[in-house]
């Protein structure tokens, strides 16, 4: 085993192990995991946890993958088990002289880093999808387990997740999962159900049986008695006498002896010491220990944890980098969302069972979408689609509906037109688009395929998309 040291002033050692270089970070030493990018992994000193989580957390929380990407080692002389830590880092060792056995992992890590596309997202949601993506991806993962927390604001974590979001965010780690989930890169299954407050989305909330009429939960209980022989009903404070424990009916002055007998017990009364109410039944708050909200618990947000999947979708949108998510384009005014595109579809194919008109479903495919959006920032991505879909409505029909089945693919309706004149209204399009790209974007080269498919009426909505999108997925 090749190795030297070289010190980086107080930062750490780079330690040489073969081929590769490790960053090591000692125990409570001044951290810069910028330093990260230069070194093929790091090896963490584990002696302070919370130091330990701190400096993995930084690196997982790191914007470029170039340090969120590299492999993380702990160097712990025991075997306890951190379970937040150990889903962030990658491996532990003993001693710096068993790192020569990581040399294949971290070839590995290496190697399918390379693999990865890296387009600049045109949201924030998008971002955190593709981080959470190529960090499965590279490490040949499939499962983003949730980890109970006892610091997590939600009371779960998603630790390769929420170290992106600040403590009183960390909820918004749940929609960034639904939204992968609902584009097709994840798929869950239930774990938990947890209640958020309504106001802050915290999971630390402090539950109070409180008074129905003020809602202090300064209260007292009192055994209702009920009195056999004369029918009394009251709290026991009426059945107490001051110069005994005994129990004498207020009404009849007879003393009670013996429950079961004399008299019982059927309920219990409160009294509030705040507004001197009496009741029997509570109301349940929940008062957050976060913002202090106090609300009745109807009110609390019921909130599913799940376990979620990486599916052949999502490794496939590592690859190839993924731009946008179905929220982001959605909101592209003169669309609808592809889900009421492809209702709208179904609609119109029973429709053609009826008469003997002709219509059609058109696809304009950008070819080089990555190269596109890999030059673009958030904004002008945005302005980009915006454009797009204005040249477009501009010359098709009122009636016709445009959608966006992704940031690539934009698909259209023709109905009630012949397949040859749809074909011609689709082939002047990308010229127009040219044209306007041109005027507002310098040197970006954009390709366009256009597809026309014309209705069948004796074929289902999803072969009629199969045959419109096959191979622009």
């Amino acid at each position: 085993m090749k190795r030297s040291t070289t010190n980086i002033g107080e930062i750490g050692t780079t330690i040489e192990v073969g081929d590769y270089n490790f960053l090591f970070i000692r125990n409570m030493s001044a951290t810069a995991v910028e330093e990260l990018q230069h070194h093929a992994a790091v090896v963490i000193e584990a002696v302070n946890q919370d130091y330990v989580r701190m400096v993995a957390t930084s690196i997982r929380a790191n914007p470029s993958p170039d340090i969120y990407l590299k492999p993380i080692f702990l160097l712990k002389k025991d075997a306890s088990e951190t379970p937040l830590i150990d889903v962030l880092a990658d491996d532990s060792v003993k001693n710096l002289s068993e790192l020569e056995s990581l040399l294949p992992l971290v070839g590995r890590i290496a190697s399918r880093s390379q693999e990865l596309t890296f387009i600049n997202s045109i949201s924030f949601e998008a971002q955190l999808i593709t981080k959470i993506i190529s960090l499965l991806y590279v490490r040949e993962l499939k499962v983003i387990e949730p980890v109970p927390y006892t610091y997590s604001n939600i009371c779960y974590y998603y630790p390769l997740l929420s170290v992106n979001f600040d403590h009183v965010d960390e909820y918004m780690a749940l929609e960034i999962l639904n939204i992968g989930e609902e584009d097709g890169i994840f798929r869950s299954e239930f774990v938990d159900r947890v209640y958020l407050c309504s106001t802050c989305s915290s999971g630390h909330l402090s539950y109070r049986e409180v008074c129905p009429k003020c809602s202090s939960s300064d209260t007292t209980p009192d055994d209702v008695i009920h009195h056999f022989p004369c029918g009394y009903v009251g709290p026991m404070k009426d059945f107490s006498n001051q110069i005994d424990d005994k129990l004498d009916c207020p009404k009849c002055n007879k003393r009670l002896r013996h429950i079961g007998v004399d008299y019982d017990k059927p309920s219990i009364i409160h009294e509030c010491n705040n507004c001197n109410h009496s009741f029997q039944d509570f109301y349940v708050n929940a008062k957050c220990l976060s913002c202090g909200d106090d609300r009745s618990v109807e009110t609390l947000k019921a909130t599913d944890i799940r376990r979620y999947h990486l599916t052949k979708k999502g490794e496939l949108s590592a690859v190839k980098g993924l731009i946008t998510t179905t929220k982001d384009i959605d909101e592209v005014i003169g669309t609808i969302k592809f889900d009421t595109f492809k209702t709208m579809l179904k609609y119109e194919i029973e429709r053609l069972k009826q008469t003997e008109g002709s219509s059609n479903i058109c696809a304009i495919h950008i070819t080089n979408s990555s190269h596109v959006y890999s030059r673009l920032g958030s904004e002008l991505q945005r302005g980009l689609l915006k454009d797009l879909v204005t040249v477009i409505r501009g010359n098709i029909r009122t009636a016709d509906v445009i959608a966006f089945q992704s940031s690539s693919t934009i698909v259209l309706s023709m109905s009630d037109l012949p397949a040859k004149i749809g074909k011609r209204i689709l082939n002047a399009i990308p010229e127009l688009l040219h044209d306007l790209i041109k005027t507002r974007f310098d040197d970006l080269d954009v390709h366009f395929e256009c597809r026309l498919v014309q209705l069948d009426y004796t074929k289902s909505d999803e072969v009629h998309l199969q045959e419109l999108l096959e191979g622009y997925f």
